[in-house]
């Protein structure tokens, strides 16, 4: 047997193993570690960020001007003028080297149904394809719960898009509860622009 054929075909097998791995779900995700977001960060999570957000939502946008502009707000630019707002806190989940998903918070940021003040905002949490059901968005979210707890904050809130059905399912799961719909202010699909707003009250 010529030899570039017997390596092909190890090669092939090796991909074929790695496909299985992933398919099957084996990567060991045990050991990803929930820590704050530094300015070192921002450089991947300007990768992650718009990759995680048209994953789940590039359904939404027919228009792609649009669409990118929504991308940019994911940029790396994005997340560097967010870690600079004295009222922002940003916990990434990372994995080895790799960072998988992030959560952003916006402390003293009144619910705009009940108007409630001394609580925080949950504006983005975001998980790429691959690490999505899998505990991860939960431990996120403790680590947001316990510093606003740590802040002394009453409660927390979040809007998510109201098609969203895994993601509703899931903050109710964890304990909030659905307040109002309101819609979404930039130019998506209209019929898919109306977002549930929840709250969570810590005390």
């Amino acid at each position: 047997m010529p030899r570039y054929t017997l390596r092909a075909r190890v090669r092939n097998s090796r991909r074929g193993l790695i496909r299985e791995s992933i398919i099957s779900g084996h990567q060991d995700f045990s050991h990803a570690v929930i820590r704050r977001a530094s300015s070192a960060d921002v450089y991947s999570l300007g990768i992650i960020g718009p990759a995680a957000y048209a994953a789940v939502y590039g359904y939404l946008w027919d228009d792609s001007a649009a669409s990118a502009r929504q991308l940019a707000t994911f940029g790396a630019e994005a997340f560097a003028t967010l870690l600079e707002r004295a009222d922002a806190r940003l916990w990434v989940v990372q994995l080895d080297a790799s960072i998988l998903g992030f959560l952003t918070m916006i402390v003293d940021s009144a619910n705009p149904i009940t108007g409630e003040t001394n609580g925080a905002e949950i504006p983005r949490i975001y998980l790429l394809p691959g690490a999505q059901r899998l505990g991860l968005g939960k431990q996120l979210l403790n680590s947001a719960i316990a510093q606003a707890r740590d802040e002394n904050l009453g409660h927390i809130w979040l809007d998510v898009m109201a098609s969203a059905k895994h993601a509703r399912t899931a903050y109710l799961k964890w304990g909030f509860s659905e307040l109002a719909l309101r819609r979404f202010h930039k130019p998506v699909k209209p019929e898919l622009a109306d977002m549930v707003v929840l709250i969570k009250h810590l005390k």
